[in-house]
C-alpha cells in the first residue's frame, strides 16, 4: 500500500505530462493487482469520454468554411477507500497529453477536503463537467474571466441550503511547474444558497465567488493577457483579447443564479474584474455575463450535485432539450487605454440523450463583433456547429 501511495504522490508532483501518463498507467495497474483481501472496501472505476466537433461556417475565410476535429478524449480513474478518494484523468486534445483532474480528496460528515490539480471554485458553468453544458463549449464571459486548472488546496462545506467552499492555489496547473512566468498565489472562495422542492421537482440557487491574484514575483513588470475565443475554439484566432503590461494584483467576483424545475433550466452569471498595474499605470477594468435557458421536451428534471454546486444533465435517460443562450463580454477599457474587444452572441440548439453514455448536440450561433476585436474578426458572422459525445 505504501509503494502505491508513493507512485501516486510522484504523480501529483511531475511537471511533466509524459512522465504522468505512464505513473498514471503504473499507479492504475498496481491498484488493479489489490488483493482480493482488500477488495470489499477498495472500490476503482474507469471513467473515459469522448468529444467529436464539427463546425460549419460561412465566415468567409479558408480556413473557417467548416471542419471536425477530435475536441477532447479522456481516460482516468476513481478509487474509494473509506472517507479517502482519488480521482485521475488525462487528456489527449490538440495533439498533446495533459494531466487534467488528479485530486486526492478527503470526506467529512458534510465536507471535502481536496489537494491536487483542478478547477478553483469560481464560476458555475466553468465546474459543470464539459459533457453535461448545454452547448459544445462554455459561454464567452466565462472563458473570458476563467483560468485553467490550478494546483491547490480547497475546502468544499456543503448541507442542505448551503455550498461555501474556499482555496488557496498556485497560479499554474500542474503541467505548468517550474514556469516562472507565473509564480503567484491565488485565493479563491464561493458561496450558494439553494432551496430545493421536492414535490415539484424545483430549485432554487443563488450565489457568488470571489478570487484574489497577488502580483507576479521575480518579474520587474509582468504582463498577461485575458482572452476568449467566443461561441467556437475551433476559429484559429480569439475573438476577445486584452494585453495588459505592468500587471499587479488582481481581484474578480461574479453572481451566479440557477433555476430548475420538471421541464426547465434558468441559467445566468455576471463577471467584474480589475488588474492593478505598477508604474502609476491606470487599472484595467472588464465585465460580461451571460443568461440561458432550456426546455424538455422529452424528460423529466435535471441532475444536480449538491456536494459541488453545479447542475448536470437532464436526469431522465433519452431525454430530448431545447436550449438558448445570449452573452455579453466586453474587455475595452478606455481609462487604461486597454483595448480586448466587445462582442455579443446569440446561441440556439438541441441536445439529443441516447442513453446515458452517448449524447448528440446541435447548435447555431450568431456573432456580432463589436470593437477592437481581434483583427481576424472583421463582421459579423453565423455558425452551426454539432457534437457527438460518449462518457462512461
Amino acid at each position: 500500500m505504501k509503494v502505491k501511495l508513493k507512485a501516486l504522490l510522484i504523480c501529483l508532483t511531475s511537471p511533466k505530462p509524459a512522465t504522468a501518463l505512464k505513473l498514471f498507467i503504473i499507479t492504475s495497474a498496481m491498484i488493479l493487482s489489490v488483493p482480493a483481501l482488500s477488495s470489499d472496501t477498495l472500490k476503482i472505476k474507469f471513467r473515459s469520454r469522448a468529444l467529436m466537433d464539427a463546425t460549419i461556417s460561412g465566415y468567409g475565410q479558408d480556413d473557417t468554411q467548416g471542419y471536425f476535429r477530435l475536441e477532447d478524449f479522456r481516460v482516468g480513474f476513481k478509487g474509494t477507500y473509506g472517507k479517502y478518494e482519488i480521482k485521475a484523468d488525462i487528456g489527449l486534445g490538440g495533439g498533446k497529453v495533459a494531466v487534467k483532474d488528479l485530486l486526492l480528496n478527503y470526506h467529512f460528515k458534510n465536507g471535502v477536503l481536496s489537494l491536487g490539480n483542478a478547477y478553483e471554485p469560481f464560476s458555475l458553468d466553468m465546474l459543470i463537467s464539459t459533457a453535461d453544458l448545454r452547448f459544445n463549449q462554455s459561454a464567452a464571459s466565462v472563458l473570458a474571466f476563467t483560468n485553467s486548472r490550478k494546483l491547490g488546496l480547497t475546502y468544499h462545506f456543503h448541507n442542505k441550503n448551503w455550498y461555501i467552499a474556499t482555496g488557496l492555489y498556485t497560479n499554474n496547473d500542474i503541467n505548468q511547474l517550474g514556469d516562472s512566468k507565473k509564480n503567484s498565489l491565488v485565493s479563491t472562495s464561493r458561496a450558494v444558497w439553494r432551496k430545493q422542492n421536492g414535490r415539484h421537482s424545483r430549485l432554487w440557487h443563488i450565489g457568488g465567488a470571489f478570487s484574489y491574484r497577488t502580483k507576479e514575483v521575480n518579474k520587474e513588470r509582468p504582463a498577461g493577457e485575458i482572452s476568449s475565443a467566443g461561441v467556437t475554439s475551433m476559429f484559429p484566432e480569439s475573438l476577445l483579447e486584452a494585453n495588459i503590461d505592468n500587471m499587479g494584483s488582481e481581484l474578480k467576483g461574479l453572481f451566479e443564479i440557477l433555476y430548475t424545475s420538471r421541464k426547465t433550466l434558468l441559467q445566468g452569471e455576471y463577471f467584474v474584474e480589475r488588474i492593478n498595474r505598477s508604474n502609476s499605470s491606470n487599472a484595467y477594468h472588464a465585465h460580461g455575463g451571460y443568461v440561458q435557458g432550456s426546455w424538455l421536451i422529452k424528460g423529466t428534471g435535471f441532475e444536480y450535485d449538491a456536494m459541488y454546486g453545479i447542475p448536470g444533465r437532464p436526469a431522465s435517460d433519452k431525454a430530448i432539450e431545447l436550449v438558448m443562450r445570449f452573452n455579453h463580454t466586453d474587455l475595452n477599457d478606455s481609462k487604461s487605454n486597454i483595448y480586448g474587444g466587445e462582442e455579443k452572441d446569440l446561441s440556439l440548439g438541441a441536445n439529443f440523450y441516447l442513453n446515458r453514455y452517448i449524447g448528440i448536440k446541435v447548435n447555431v450561433s450568431y456573432t456580432w463583433v463589436g470593437r477592437h476585436c481581434n483583427n481576424f474578426y472583421d463582421k459579423d458572422f453565423l455558425l452551426a456547429q454539432a457534437r457527438l459525445q460518449y462518457i462512461f
